[in-house]
């Protein structure tokens, strides 16, 4: 939704299938450590046989070592999908994020359950890592924390305004952002979140 202050807002519930999507990368990687490591444990119990054979035992101890650190690894990779699994089972609560989107930054709201837990701001120096879903645009704050931004929300102007800044993706027309900056309502609205919250833990 473009606003009367000619921001982008957008209101992006937390569900299953965003939960997956987000999940994507590290569900890949363990795919692909899982596959490696199991081929290098087959090459490293054919090359123990063979050193058998030849009377090589010095050569055939590392390759046993390195049978057993490749199943290790493999391993790995299988109990970090069992975790994604579970993850993916736990039950949720209604969780809805709602961006507004500046130019220079964010304001960010968390609602659980109908209630503002959190509020804050980031400014786009903040975005460390970008990543473009089939359905989510994910924007990391942090190694484990990221924006979640689902783009059937957005008008094409709007995703293709978001696009620009932080994919620099040039898709189509953009709107003119205001400019973020402290004392705008967003920045106000989120301190007197963080204060009563404050508050009400003394």
């Amino acid at each position: 939704m473009i606003t009367e202050k000619k921001t982008i807002k957008v209101r992006s519930e937390y569900t299953v299938e965003a939960k997956k999507e987000l999940h994507v990368p590290l569900r890949k990687s363990s795919n692909k450590l899982i596959a490696s490591s199991l081929g290098l444990a087959f090459a490293s119990i054919v090359l123990l046989f063979i050193f058998h054979y030849f009377e090589r035992p010095d050569l055939a101890g590392l390759m046993f070592g390195l049978f057993l650190f490749f199943l290790l690894i493999m391993a790995f990779g299988a109990i970090t999908k069992h975790s994604i699994k579970k993850d993916l089972q736990k039950p949720m609560p209604r969780t809805i994020y709602e961006y507004e989107f500046y130019k220079g930054g964010i304001a960010a709201k968390e609602e659980v359950d109908g209630e503002v837990l959190h509020a804050s701001k980031y400014y786009d120096s903040a975005i460390c890592k970008i990543l473009d879903g089939k359905r989510y645009l994910f924007l990391y704050v942090s190694s484990s924390l990221a924006l979640i931004i689902d783009k059937t929300l957005l008008l094409p102007e709007e995703l293709a305004t978001i696009k620009a800044i932080y994919f620099k993706e040039d898709t189509g027309d953009r709107i003119e952002l205001p400019d973020f900056k402290p004392g705008t309502p967003d920045f106000v609205q989120a301190e007197e979140i963080a204060e009563d919250q404050a508050q009400d833990q003394q």
